[in-house]
């Protein structure tokens, strides 16, 4: 099946919310360290793609994750605060030279997550957790292990700050987490058993393994049989992990520095996505 990677397979229809906390400690001028805990929710639809297979596939999911990160936040460009001009003598304000608040920052660091995929049953149109189904055979013979939902991630981004005071600020905020599983859509290797999955899950666990829309036919010749979704096809793409982003805006405090002019604990930031 043919698919793209990162911001080039994004489908703006399938963005969701995303929201958290973060704390950051100042270690420097211009480097900090940030605390934060997030949530987001992830969606797909292979009925939002045009490419033949994965309509055919025909599969979706839903997963809330919630994750805790450390990271490493590099203030290249510091928005600068008080007198509004480049210089506070009087030739600076017959140049007109106002300062430009705006900051510029980038970020990596690391941490650990949790996600829960779900699909929409056709039935009652309640979501349904995918991970104990067993979608690809896990559990059974020749098929994978059940996979964790839960694991580490790699948090990288940047973002732009603009100070409305010494205290008070806004960003906006671009973050891509780089994980080391392929299930948080449920989907990574290849198609098993749909009748061994139906005797030993059940009915619907054989459904959202396979819930085809039989837009390619089967060809066979007797010896040989095409079916895009047969046990053994590709269903996914194990070599790819997943990952996912997000952008924020947020609204950060700091504290006013002390007397020696380091700040009083760091940054607290409530942050929502739109």
């Amino acid at each position: 099946m043919i698919g793209t990677d990162f911001l080039w397979d994004l489908e703006f229809n399938q963005t969701k919310f995303a929201g958290g906390l973060s704390y950051m400690r100042y270690l420097g001028e211009k480097v900090g360290i940030r605390f934060q805990a997030g949530m987001q929710r992830v969606a797909g639809h292979d009925n939002t793609t045009t490419e033949i297979f994965r309509q055919n596939r025909n599969l979706h999911f839903r997963a809330n994750i919630y994750d805790l990160t450390t990271t490493i936040e590099f203030h290249l460009i510091k928005e600068k605060y008080g007198n509004i001009y480049n210089l506070k003598s009087n030739l600076g304000k017959k140049l007109g030279l106002k300062r430009v608040n705006i900051g510029f920052y980038t970020f990596f660091g690391i941490g650990g997550f949790y996600f829960n995929p779900q699909a929409q049953s056709p039935n009652n149109a309640t979501w349904v957790d995918l991970a104990p189904l067993g979608t690809e055979g896990q559990g059974l013979p020749g098929g994978p292990d059940f996979y964790k939902k839960y694991g580490v991630n790699v948090p990288v981004g940047f973002g732009f700050r603009y100070g409305l005071s010494r205290e008070w600020g806004i960003k906006l905020e671009l973050s891509h987490r780089f994980t080391f599983t392929d299930y948080i859509d449920d989907v990574s290797t290849v198609y098993y058993d749909n009748d061994a999955i139906s005797t030993a899950y059940g009915s619907q666990a054989a459904y959202f393994a396979n819930p085809t829309l039989n837009l390619i036919p089967t060809y066979t010749d007797g010896t040989y049989e095409y079916n895009p979704t047969k046990a053994g096809a590709q269903r996914g793409d194990p070599s790819d992990r997943d990952g996912y982003m997000y952008a924020v805006f947020t609204v950060y405090y700091r504290p006013r520095a002390t007397s020696r002019g380091r700040y009083k604990g760091g940054s607290r930031k409530i942050k929502a996505s739109f």
